[in-house]
């Protein structure tokens, strides 16, 4: 089997969107009909690499021959979807307008959790960069 064909970077570097949905309800969220989505790059991106890369280094120095909690590895993961998160459609907050960079975004994924997880998920799952 030819491996050169699975080159999940090039697919993840591309990004993907991802539909929300309602925390509870599980439906589709929309906006004047239209659906409410967010753009982010894969894990296997470079940009995301880079970042993780980033943020361990800074980690060895923080917890030096320690393991770093799992809430600081919460806190680094939404810090690389921040940092990986490249548009979004349709989203408010306080009743204004949110312009997509990544300091919105890392606001935005810290205060709904929610968000975070739906975009992680998301992106952390090869299968969605594979599909044709």
């Amino acid at each position: 089997m030819d491996l050169a064909q699975f080159d999940l970077q090039a697919l993840a570097d591309k990004g993907i969107e991802v539909d929300l949905v309602h925390p509870v309800t599980e439906e589709l969220l929309e906006e004047n009909g239209k659906g409410v989505t967010i753009k982010i790059l894969g894990m296997d991106s470079g940009k995301w690499q880079q970042v993780a890369k980033r943020i361990r280094a800074r980690n060895a120095n923080k917890y030096r021959n320690k393991e770093v909690p799992p809430s600081e590895t919460e806190k680094n993961l939404v810090e690389i979807a921040a940092q990986c998160t490249l548009s979004w459609t349709n989203i408010e907050y306080n009743d204004g307008a949110l312009k997509c960079n990544a300091e919105n975004a890392l606001m935005l994924y810290q205060k709904r959790t929610w968000i975070a997880q739906q975009v992680l998920n998301a992106a952390t799952d090869r299968s969605n960069y594979l599909k044709d």
